[in-house]
């Protein structure tokens, strides 16, 4: 306390921490807060998908699966032109059976948008077997079509449309999923 001029007693303020020791620990926990929060998302991260493989498939097992997802997703959502963060929350569910969709009993793949799902089979487009060779033959940009425009009914004339496809199968297709049985089939997703 000091004395104020006309005899009152005043109180003396501090604004700071007078040693910076022990401000430094906050500071860099601070610091560390921002930069997660500001890091680039992981090449794995499949946009706030829940990702949940139901497989056999030797490719299910794959330590690079998240990875191929990932860049499959985001290429789609490129190409279709879905923004990413609609995805957020939603579950990507990968089985080797056939999926009831509507009035389809043995579908290849599903989106249920109100329930927040996209199931995909591994099942041969045209077939049961052969399956298919990789995660990228399977119907995911499709359903992430449905994210995007709903159309149960496939009355837009993309779901058909080897022009609209044929470009983002030739970029989101890798080497090691060459498989002649099915390529056909692919062309349209």
């Amino acid at each position: 306390m000091r004395q104020a001029a006309g005899g009152r007693t005043q109180r003396t303020r501090r604004s700071a921490p007078e040693c910076p020791v022990r401000a430094a620990p906050l500071a860099a926990l601070l610091a560390l807060a921002l930069a997660a929060g500001c890091a680039s998302p992981r090449d794995d991260d499949l946009f706030g998908m829940t990702l949940d493989v139901e497989s056999q498939q030797p490719w299910a097992s794959d330590p690079e699966l998240r990875h191929r997802i990932h860049d499959l997703v985001e290429e789609s959502c490129a190409h279709t032109g879905l923004d990413p963060s609609q995805l957020y929350g939603m579950t990507l569910r990968i089985v080797d059976g056939e999926i009831p969709c509507g009035s389809v009993t043995n579908a290849r793949g599903c989106t249920w948008r109100d329930q927040g799902v996209i199931a995909v089979s591994t099942l041969a487009w045209l077939s049961f077997e052969p399956r298919v060779p990789c995660v990228e033959d399977t119907p995911i940009p499709h359903e992430l079509l449905h994210v995007k425009i709903a159309d149960e009914h496939h009355t837009d004339p993309r779901w058909l449309s080897d022009e609209f496809w044929s470009p983002l199968w030739q970029r989101a297709r890798p080497a090691d999923c060459l498989d002649d049985v099915n390529a056909s089939a692919t062309l349209v997703w």
